[in-house]
């Protein structure tokens, strides 16, 4: 931390509890949560150098003697000018794990410029994973980088998404996606069957509207229908007419909907009504009077 204490360092009282405040803030995070914190910065540094190796490519060339350019520019391409620039932009000020990162490990970076790029292109790899090991490859987790349920290749078998993945933290368990369920999100949540399933995948399928626990994707292939719904006698959920039983106030009509109702105000000329508009009054307002079957 030894950057943001230099940052502190000088201000003036009234600022001098925030800094004290934010420097403390990592030590308030679990070890896990530190870890994870520790690989998004890493990948972040890799980021802003990666956006700064582009942002440099041809930097102050173009246009004049092609032939000294191009001798001037290869010698610029792995110069210590360029990996200055660079270094110098992939920080904001106040990202104290940032600063405090590319601190400590400033000269696993030049070394890797002068001596490993073209070996291990990948900075993200050699860097992050390999090196200050903050960060795990794709569909491996925590401390020791294992393989997510479902393997490496298909965490959670496609279907969800590995807690820690790629990072030194988390406990690789699986939050499936909204039509998945169980450890390894192989199961059909209710609501959705099956069309798909062995050792390695499983495709679930939303059922239909009208379904609670389904075995197709029909309405007569309802184990059980949803609210609002009732079985006739073919066996489908069909839509339940809750306006049959008038379940609105008075000044109301019911609207039926699928799988429901709705309950609308009666235009301002009616008492009581049987639909939308004054053609539809049971009786008129004081004020109106019934007109062509309207109250105007």
């Amino acid at each position: 931390m030894e950057l943001g204490r230099a940052f502190c360092l000088g201000r003036v009282p009234l600022a001098m509890a925030l800094c004290i405040a934010l420097l403390m803030l990592p030590s308030a995070l679990s070890a896990g949560e530190r870890r994870r914190l520790a690989c998004s910065t890493c990948r972040g540094i890799v980021d802003r150098f990666n956006q700064g190796l582009a942002d440099t490519a041809k930097k102050n060339f173009g246009g004049g003697n092609t032939a000294w350019e191009e001798k001037t520019l290869s010698k610029y391409e792995s110069s210590e000018i360029r990996l200055v620039e660079i270094i110098e932009n992939l920080c904001d000020s106040s990202n104290f794990e940032c600063n405090n990162m590319v601190e400590e490990h400033e000269e696993q970076i030049e070394k890797w410029w002068f001596k490993l790029k073209k070996k291990y292109p990948d900075l993200f790899k050699w860097f992050c994973i390999e090196t200050i090991e903050v960060c795990c490859p794709a569909g491996t987790y925590g401390p020791d980088c294992l393989a997510c349920r479902g393997g490496s290749e298909r965490p959670c078998h496609g279907n969800g998404h590995c807690d820690g993945d790629g990072t030194r933290g988390g406990d690789g368990s699986c939050s499936c996606n909204k039509e998945y369920t169980g450890d390894f999100c192989l199961d059909c949540s209710k609501g959705y069957f099956s069309t798909l399933r062995n050792e390695t995948h499983s495709v679930c399928t939303a059922c239909h509207a009208s379904c609670k626990t389904c075995t197709g994707s029909s309405n007569k292939d309802c184990q059980d229908c949803k609210e609002g719904w009732i079985k006739n006698e073919e066996a489908a959920c069909v839509d339940l007419d809750e306006c049959a039983t008038s379940p609105c106030k008075d000044h109301q009509y019911c609207l039926n909907t699928d799988g429901s109702f709705l309950c609308k105000a009666c235009d301002a000329s009616c008492i009581g009504c049987t639909g939308e508009g004054s053609e539809k009054c049971k009786t008129c307002s004081p004020g109106y009077m019934k007109e062509d079957e309207k109250c105007t």
